[in-house]
């Protein structure tokens, strides 16, 4: 058959129409256009140069489209910063460095310093003031993997009040809270802890692990080191929960695209095997994370316990001595003052006036007779 002899069908011509409209670009690549149209050619014909791609171009020409082909180069346009964009970036280049802020903003895990979208949001960076900026960490001293921990106090209290609400209030300091700074510091620099985050290619799993395992410790500067690696355990188990509902609503969304399809029947069956494995995998994920997390309380709360029991032992023996300092004080005060009326007695005794007056006599009626 010839290539002037084949024709699109009207279902085809639809499904291009549709695929064309519901591009975020304004022109597609042919090729794409071919695979999804005819998904069962080889893929040495899925182009514009087989018949059934000179098809599709002529179809689109009609229609006054044209679509895109590799060989030829095509300039990017500018891209914009959206406000979102803009607000995530105000929002979190305290804390964060350009190259984490851009994997985020652009969901693309490795995006390249000589990105056009990068270079974009340095543009921007550069109007926002240096005091708000991330400065803790000069670009040489970012470790391989693109995560740096803090390394001070300062820096420390961004990533707390990051992840947790009403966390420090930074006018109002305690020494405890320096403590509690101070100690997270060292949790973030053990190696297994950086060995662990260093594993996440996806930076929101890198977030989500951080963040859990900062809300779990930051108040706590009492761990053992054992107690270190289990919170690094049940912050891993956290991710290991998201990536599983991820697919689990990856699988759901297949389903329901294949419930409505006749030859997607089988498919489903298959489907709802997968879904019902990923929920008791999700479930037994929970069940770890309760059960470890419980485990932590417990021996927190009894080493806490025990400390206050020896605390109390101490403060009891120091309120003992102080109750028989103040009887001993009170007993002294009471012999002083029945010492007192005593001696007040005896000299009111060896007054004469005093005793010719209760006798109803005075000094004068004696001098005189």
């Amino acid at each position: 058959m010839s290539a002037k002899k084949f024709a699109l069908s009207p279902d085809q011509e639809l499904a291009i129409l549709k695929l064309w409209n519901s591009g975020e670009d304004k022109n597609l690549y042919i090729n794409e256009i071919m695979k999804s149209i005819f998904p069962d050619l080889p893929k040495d014909k899925q182009d514009g140069r087989s018949k059934e791609g000179r098809a599709v171009k002529k179809f689109l020409l009609d229609k006054g489209l044209e679509a895109k082909v590799t060989s030829k180069h095509y300039p990017k346009e500018k891209t914009e910063l959206t406000e979102d964009q803009k607000e995530y970036i105000y929002n979190n280049c305290g804390s964060m460095r350009a190259m984490e802020i851009a994997r985020v903003i652009f969901e693309e895990p490795k995006i390249s310093a000589l990105d056009l979208r990068y270079k974009i949001l340095l543009e921007y960076l550069n109007n926002i003031d240096n005091k708000v900026k991330y400065s803790d960490v000069t670009p040489e001293e970012t470790p391989e993997g693109g995560y740096a921990p803090p390394k001070s106090e300062a820096r420390a209290l961004v990533r707390v009040n990051k992840y947790v609400h009403n966390g420090i209030d930074k006018n109002k300091v305690t020494s405890k809270h320096k403590r509690n700074l101070s100690t997270l510091i060292g949790y973030m620099h053990t190696y297994r802890f950086l060995h662990q985050i260093g594993t996440y290619s996806i930076e929101t799993d890198r977030e989500l692990f951080e963040s859990s395992f900062v809300r779990y410790t930051w108040d706590k500067d009492d761990l053992t080191q054992e107690e270190v690696d289990q919170y690094i355990v049940l912050s891993a188990e956290v991710v290991i929960a998201s990536n599983i509902q991820r697919r689990v609503e990856r699988l759901q969304t297949l389903l329901d695209q294949n419930a409505e399809d006749t030859e997607g029947r089988r498919m489903a069956m298959s489907l709802v095997e997968a879904i019902n494995t990923a929920q008791t995998e999700y479930n037994q994920c929970v069940n770890r994370q309760t059960k470890l997390l419980n485990e932590l309380k417990e021996k927190r709360s009894h080493r806490m316990s025990k400390q206050m029991q020896q605390s109390a032992s101490i403060l009891n023996l120091v309120e003992l001595w102080k109750d028989e300092e103040s009887r001993n004080k009170m007993i002294k005060i009471a012999d002083l003052r029945r010492k007192n009326i005593s001696s007040e007695i005896e000299r009111l005794g060896s007054m004469e006036d005093i005793k010719s007056r209760i006798m109803g006599i005075s000094e004068e009626e004696v001098l005189n007779g």
